[in-house]
């Protein structure tokens, strides 16, 4: 109860200094929406630069062969295969060796047999139309080189769970603003030395990885902060307004490379604006909530006076009050991951959702990368994977509080295995570039649909002492299994293009059958107590429907179901989390 009056109390004293002014909305707008816009540009830029254009050998000497169509010279010097779309087209990676034959022997008389084939020897020559100036094109980082892009991709999400591994814990002990402050320089860093980097391949791919170490924290960060100086009714406001900068960012980011053509313009143009994280220091503030819960009353004090300062509120308290009315909390024993898996019905609902969380990511990280390899404009084909996120978290919000968070998450996974069917059997043939670009856009609606529900059960399925160190760890998880997204896209490009569909589809049933079997929450007492955790959901019947409790049903359990109910509408609030 120690906590909970802490919480009331601090309550009570940003009610004094505004919690609904000026302060908060102009801090969201600077740093939860047009910074994120920014960081989230960082997050896809590395895939967009990475992105491998149709390619084939590149064979001098036409005119030394008396040959004047370029067409026909393709014909005589590139053998012909099957592409990965089923289509046939000239070999990406083998030339014929036309030094077999003398110079000025007549093309007719030229005749190649399968043995007289040999690599790239003169290079490549790359489908210029919409990736001109990027590292692939330039380093020719294709064919015995096809590695290359995947392993950096793979290296991008080792970074990512990494950095929300460390700087994560780092928030809850230094701060929110120094490990938000760190995020921006690191991702920043990370990302205008690539630029000069690119002839380097294990220094590129390094600072790719240095880019993407704090990607996650540049997005919680400021979301904390806001919420825990903004009254609870603004909390679902101040998620979706972020999710609003994350969804601008990843659909602007595909049209400034198209725009500028150029991979290094477009690095600077998406990464240097991050340092506007230093900007406006009168708002860049520490969270008073967190300074109270560490004892710095001063620092909280003077914080404190900031906010009440801009939103013209007279406050007048001292650090002595602070202390008063702020007492510490205190904790329940935990053993961080290990509590997840203590006693058998808690052990299987962590390992349910973090198969569901692995689930989800595949498709996620999969489709981002495979986006650009569909056929058709890759730049509008990676616009509209974007656009479509906003929608689907307003869609999973409305059917998870109608038809509970089972059903949404299950059913969006079945959508998610029975979207994939029609791709995989329209994929190879010609002039279906449209159709399965609309397929793919509504495989990532279904997607984005079970991320925001599997972020709301992992906060109402675990107690309160482990609702954080099981969301992170669910997430954490997920992204180590996350790196084989890139290479399900490389057995797409390289071998058959319907791969791909065929692993999400098979991803999606496991999804299916995992999330139908956790215990639904809605309208449910949230677990407080590791005992509660460990029997939350016993009791529920398979097809039992989520229903509200009647009135001798809330009378009965008191302020005790009072408080649950405040706290889960909370955190039903905040399940808008961030992708990245």
């Amino acid at each position: 109860m120690a906590g909970a009056e802490s919480d009331v109390a601090f309550d009570r004293i940003m009610e004094a200094v505004g919690d609904d002014g000026p302060f908060q909305k102009r801090y969201n707008l600077f740093f939860n929406v047009t910074t994120v816009m920014f960081v989230s540009m960082t997050v896809v830029n590395i895939l967009l630069i990475l992105t491998v254009p149709e390619h084939h050998c590149s064979v001098p000497g036409m005119e030394l062969y008396g040959v004047t169509s370029q067409a026909q010279w393709r014909n005589l010097t590139l053998p012909s295969e099957i592409n990965s779309r089923g289509e046939q087209d000239y070999s990406a990676c083998l030339m014929y060796n036309v030094s077999k034959y003398p110079v000025g022997t007549r093309p007719e008389l030229m005749s190649f047999q399968e043995n007289d084939t040999i690599d790239c020897v003169d290079g490549y020559d790359y489908d210029r139309q919409y990736f001109d100036l990027i590292p692939i094109t330039e380093q020719n980082w294709v064919c015995d080189k096809e590695l290359y892009a995947t392993n950096v991709f793979a290296f991008v999400r080792v970074a990512e769970v990494g950095g929300t591994f460390v700087l994560g814990q780092l928030g809850d002990r230094i701060g929110r603003l120094p490990v938000y402050l760190i995020s921006t320089a690191t991702i920043t860093i990370g990302r205008t030395l690539a630029v000069f980097s690119a002839p380097q391949y294990w220094l590129f791919a390094a600072l790719a990885f240095l880019g993407s170490f704090s990607s996650n924290t540049g997005f919680q960060s400021p979301l904390i902060v806001a919420m825990e100086i903004s009254k609870d009714e603004n909390r679902a406001t101040l998620s979706m307004w972020q999710l609003f900068g994350w969804t601008a960012g990843v659909c602007l980011a595909p049209l400034v490379l198209w725009w500028c053509r150029d991979w290094r313009w477009f690095l600077l143009i998406t990464s240097l604006p991050c340092l506007m994280a230093y900007c406006l220091p009168q708002y860049n503030i520490e969270s008073p909530r967190w300074l109270a819960s560490q004892g710095r009353y001063r620092h909280c004090l003077r914080e404190l006076q900031k906010i009440a300062k801009i939103n013209g509120k007279r406050f007048d308290y001292t650090e002595h009050d602070l202390r008063e009315q702020v007492p510490q909390k205190e904790a329940e024993q935990t053993y961080g991951v290990a509590s997840l898996f203590s006693g058998w019905h808690m052990s299987k609902l962590t390992s349910l959702l973090l198969i569901g969380w692995v689930c989800n990511t595949i498709p996620t990280f999969t489709l981002f990368l495979l986006s650009m390899q569909m056929g058709g404009n890759p730049f509008l084909n990676f616009f509209w994977q974007g656009a479509i996120e906003l929608p689907a978290y307003f869609c999973g919000q409305l059917l998870s509080d109608c038809l509970g968070r089972r059903f949404t998450n299950s059913g969006a996974f079945l959508g998610i295995a029975l979207s994939c069917l029609p791709v995989i059997f329209i994929i190879h043939h010609s002039g279906t570039e449209l159709y399965v670009t609309i397929f793919a856009i509504i495989i990532k609606f279904f997607v984005c649909i079970t991320y925001f529900t599997l972020y709301l059960q992992s906060f109402e399925l675990y107690p309160t002492s482990l609702r954080q160190t099981g969301t992170s760890f669910g997430i954490i998880v997920a992204n180590v299994f996350g790196t084989l997204g890139p290479y399900i896209v490389f057995l797409g490009t390289n071998y058959d293009i319907r791969l791909p569909f065929v692993a999400m589809g098979l991803i999606g049933l496991l999804g299916l059958i995992a999330s139908i079997y956790l215990p639904e929450t809605l309208y449910q007492k949230l677990p407080e107590t590791m005992e509660e955790g460990r029997r939350f959901g016993k009791d529920q019947r398979f097809w039992s429907l989520p229903r509200k409790m009647c009135d001798s049903e809330i009378i009965g359990s008191g302020t005790e179901q009072t408080t649950a109910a405040g706290e889960k509408e909370g955190l039903n609030r905040n399940a808008s989390g961030v992708r990245y």
